[in-house]
């Protein structure tokens, strides 16, 4: 996503955010959750100088030098600008691991019936992602005992 799409989202989230929460968490408060509210407002937040900013000036220039000031990010993954950052630097780390050997690539999907157990409970998602890499070591272990290849299996979890 492009850098002016992200300064158009967050001005969507800006303008109409608080009426949505307003609207949407009287009527169904068991599905909006503060930690979701306070996620959203902290990216829009995001390099302002409310979440605090460094100050930069050059000492040696004497008053011809104009400080120069950085605002702090939100380092939220929910952010479009922090989030992209951290996604790209997962998956350079995930690179650097990975062997080069034939890889695949799977998509699981819960159950409507069970999302809420898993929204209620974010602990849950991670006992998931550890039963599901345990479910395919197991698999492959069983399918290659001759062979017995060694099976890496990475999980991500997308909300």
């Amino acid at each position: 996503m492009g850098k002016g799409n992200s300064g158009v989202i967050k001005q969507i989230l800006k303008d109409h955010f608080d009426g949505f929460w307003r609207m949407h968490s009287v009527r169904f408060p068991e599905t909006y959750r503060e930690d979701i509210k306070e996620t959203v407002e902290k990216a829009i937040r995001c390099g302002t100088s409310d979440l605090g900013y460094a100050r930069y000036e050059c000492l040696g220039c004497e008053g011809e030098s104009k400080p120069i000031f950085v605002c702090f990010t939100c380092k939220s993954r929910f952010c479009h600008k922090c989030g992209k950052k951290y996604t790209d630097d997962w998956s350079d780390k995930q690179q650097e691991m990975i062997f080069n050997v034939p890889h695949r690539h799977m998509v699981f999907t819960i159950p409507k019936e069970l999302r809420n157990v898993f929204f209620q409970d974010r602990k849950k998602l991670k006992e998931l992602s550890k039963k599901v890499a345990e479910v395919f070591q197991f698999y492959y272990q069983r399918k290659s005992k001759k062979r017995q290849l060694q099976v890496g299996v990475i999980t991500v979890i997308h909300t």
